[in-house]
């Protein structure tokens, strides 16, 4: 039974009063002569076994409903217009960490729990929270605070929670957030406190005062939901697609976010929902048309959507996982534009925040590995490797041609990394993929890389690694992943490492040989430089910047060296991505031409 609590005694009362007439005289009741007394006191026998109490409620609620005038179109563009205007973020809390400050501070705000009992029985809660099941809210509202409260919904994942959220919304409440998705769930997974059992029981506050038209007609809108609160998957709604050709999608996106694609289906409307009220000439004009909401990732579209009900959609659901499930399931598109990377930007970003050329020693590993947090220790040899060798604990095997088809295993893009290797000349490579694909604090270790770090003396496990966690954390662009697995995938036997004496035998057999010295100026003057015919100076800080030095020609054979083989292999691995296909680094760079006997010319500036 419906007991709208926090008004309906006051309004009963008022009818009541008029009802009863204090001034307007009763007729007493006039018994025929001929009625039998007893049959009279029959009747009144059986109207006195009646239960009192339902007859009241029953009257009670009749009154109430016939006494309030339906929700009209102005003040559900009110409530709703001024709720859109007034969403920051969408509403979403997605910061877990700031809701547990917030838990602790001087002024908590009110947590709202939108699950059943049984739910709460099972997995806890949020400890100070109060439940009220969603379907029930709107008959509990004399449970909520003041209008200006600050108010946060949570359910197990989501999605209740935004629907209630909305729901408060129009009701007049003003600062209410939904806990987003995984909600109550990534909280628990997330090690925050919670509370065994049912929360619980609520006080009764009676701090707001909101519509009662209002009211009445989003209690309605809360208790037509599904059992499954109105969500669609992706493989549900593709098969709609195929089967309903009256399917209309909504796409609530921002016009930005709909240029980079849409669903591909018959009957796809955009309806940004940052001005959702005041586009409604864009809404279905069939209030009972098979509607499907959509935005990125469920969350905009389910308030969209419990808008749309409030309007008197009946037929209405929401994407679950939004636009970004559904691509990521590989169901059909529409309006996706080529995929573009900025690979200039990437590795200019890369040579720009360089530090020791992104080296680190032995020592500083060692160092690094007992900090609190580690670096992420990522070793590329093969698989083979490791189980000769063994590995230094902790590390993370992706053999270097397989890396890009794994990063589901690599951590987000700010978390420091180290690669190695048999010797420090792959863990370059993976290094200079790695930071182009958009990882910025990738180390590789040098001095002799794992073999240096054996001869040091410092600790290794027997064997493989164990199996990697899959973390699927960091989202590269699919344009630049498909660029990196180009390069990673046709890297050549010897990983592009040329010798001395390979070098020095293609320059007296190849007048085309192209050669191409990273080192600085300093160096170059200091220590001299190795004459071709075809030599070019461009230093690794300005590698992609002088493009216009490199061969015209992509299938030029091309050797890149620098002091010792870590700069010159960085940039053969950025040439690479450029399509250069005949490139190497020479091994020992200028240090072990020089060793190795060969000769060396006096630098002279151009």
């Amino acid at each position: 039974m419906k007991t709208y609590k926090y008004f309906v005694f006051l309004l009963i009362f008022g009818l009541m009063m008029v009802a009863c007439g204090g001034d307007t005289a009763t007729e007493e009741p006039v018994i025929e002569p001929d009625t039998p007394a007893v049959e009279v006191v029959e009747e009144e026998a059986e109207v006195a076994e009646d239960p009192v109490e339902e007859v009241v409620e029953e009257t009670v609620e009749e009154v109430v409903e016939a006494a309030i005038e339906p929700i009209t179109a102005e003040e559900l563009d009110a409530a709703y217009g001024t709720f859109v205007a007034s969403l920051q973020g969408y509403n979403a809390l997605k910061d877990y960490s700031l809701l547990n400050e917030q838990l602790i501070s001087d002024s908590p705000p009110f947590i709202l729990d939108v699950r059943n009992p049984a739910e709460l029985e099972e997995l806890g809660h949020i400890e100070g929270a109060v439940n009220i099941p969603l379907k029930e809210l709107v008959q509990n509202l004399d449970l909520l605070p003041s209008f200006d409260t600050h108010i946060v919904t949570y359910c197990k994942a989501g999605w209740r929670a935004a629907i209630a959220m909305t729901t408060l919304g129009a009701l007049g409440w003003e600062n209410v957030q939904a806990l987003h998705s995984p909600s109550y769930t990534g909280w628990v997974e997330e090690g925050y406190p919670t509370v065994e059992g049912l929360a619980p029981e609520a006080e009764v506050l009676n701090a707001a005062n909101p519509n009662p038209a209002m009211v009445l007609a989003l209690d309605e809108v809360l208790n037509s939901y599904a059992d499954n609160w109105n969500g669609i998957d992706s493989d549900g709604l593709a098969t709609e697609i195929v089967e309903n050709p009256d399917l209309i999608l909504i796409d609530v996106r921002t016009p930005g976010e709909v240029e980079a694609g849409t669903i591909d289906a018959p009957n796809v409307v955009t309806v940004a929902l940052d001005d959702f009220i005041g586009l409604q000439e864009n809404w279905p004009a069939d209030k009972d048309a098979p509607i499907v909401t959509y935005c990125k990732a469920g969350h905009r579209s389910t308030v969209a959507m419990n808008i749309l009900k409030s309007y008197g959609y009946t037929n209405v659901r929401s994407l679950k996982g939004g636009y970004t499930a559904y691509s990521a399931a590989g169901y059909a598109l529409a309006g996706v534009p080529e995929p573009t990377y900025d690979m200039d930007a990437a590795f200019t970003t890369f040579l720009d925040d360089m530090e020791a050329y992104n080296t680190i020693g032995l020592d500083a590993l060692n160092v690094a590995l007992v900090e609190d947090p580690p670096p992420f220790l990522l070793d590329v040899r093969e698989v083979a490797e490791l189980e000769e060798k063994g590995h230094i604990e902790g590390a993370v095997n992706i053999p270097l041609r397989e890396l890009a088809d794994n990063i589901q295993y690599l951590p987000s893009f700010d978390t420091p990394i180290v690669s190695y290797c048999g010797s420090g000349w792959r863990c370059t490579i993976a290094l200079t993929v790695l930071e182009a694909m958009g990882w910025e604090d990738v180390r590789c270790l040098k001095g002799g890389s794992f073999g240096g770090w054996v001869e040091a003396g410092y600790p290794i496990i027997d064997g493989v690694a164990e199996e990697p966690l899959l973390l699927d954390v960091a989202k590269v662009e699919p344009a630049a992943l498909d660029a990196m697995k180009t390069v990673l995938h046709n890297v050549p036997d010897g990983f592009g490492g040329i010798s001395v004496d390979d070098f020095n035998l293609a320059l007296l057999e190849n007048p085309d040989l192209f050669v191409i010295d990273v080192r600085s100026t300093e160096e170059l003057e200091e220590k001299g430089v190795i004459e071709a015919e075809n030599w070019v100076h461009i230093p690794l800080e300005t590698f992609v910047a002088m493009q216009d030095q490199w061969p015209a020609d992509p299938d030029t054979p091309i050797v890149v060296y620098c002091g010792s083989g870590h700069r010159s292999t960085i940039a053969m691995s950025i040439l690479w991505a450029y399509g250069y296909s005949d490139v190497h680094s020479l091994k020992g760079g200028f240090g072990g031409w020089v060793e190795a006997g060969y000769p060396s010319a006096e630098f002279v500036a151009p």
